[in-house]
């Protein structure tokens, strides 16, 4: 459901935030349990945010879904 919103709300250029709920072993992001690619990162040296600590709540054109 997120993916789909993420994508009308990019069709229609219309500001978005999204809120993701990963499980969170440490929360303080030491686990790497709760790492979610961002969109903007290459393919062959991918960039992670961690939504214990950047998040749980994020712009939607930031991160893969």
């Amino acid at each position: 459901m997120l993916k789909s919103v993420q994508k009308l709300a990019k069709e229609q250029d219309i500001p978005c935030q999204i809120s993701l709920e990963e499980k969170m072993g440490c929360g303080i992001g030491a686990c790497l349990g709760c790492a979610v690619k961002t969109s903007n990162s290459p393919a062959d040296n991918p960039s992670y945010l961690h939504v214990c600590k950047a998040g749980p709540v994020f712009d939607s054109s930031t991160v893969e879904i």
